[in-house]
């Protein structure tokens, strides 16, 4: 018997906020829902004067595998010239990102962001 195909239902956002006090700590970025997940966009904008590179990973039955790295330029989105970097171009394609139940996203900075710095991300997607 055919299964019927499933749709994201409800909104969801999630945000992480990368200081300098993070270092090169891997954070957890998202938690996917019980129900699981589908991301359409990652935005990142950053107020640091200089560019940091990102590394994203996904955990998948509690081990963390690279998903791939994201540079962030200086003033990104936050200084009227460089735009916000759509993440999801970098480590998935451009494509929306599934994220089944029981699985995170997760990031981390190479370089800490510089002291009073921040780099914001945020997701948008639906709850399946």
């Amino acid at each position: 018997m055919a299964q019927k195909p499933a749709f994201p239902s409800v909104p969801v956002e999630f945000g992480v906020k990368l200081q300098n006090a993070d270092g090169t700590s891997v954070k957890d970025f998202l938690a996917s829902p019980a129900g699981g997940a589908m991301i359409g966009v990652i935005r990142a904008a950053s107020d640091d004067t200089a560019a940091v590179t990102l590394q994203f990973k996904r955990t998948i039955s509690g081990a963390d595998y690279v998903l791939g790295e994201v540079q962030i330029p200086a003033g990104a989105g936050t200084n009227g010239t460089t735009g916000w970097v759509d993440v999801l171009a970098g480590i998935n394609l451009g494509e929306a990102m599934n994220l089944p139940a029981g699985s995170k996203l997760r990031v981390a900075a190479k370089t800490a962001v510089a002291s009073g710095r921040t780099i914001d991300l945020i997701a948008e997607g639906g709850q399946f």
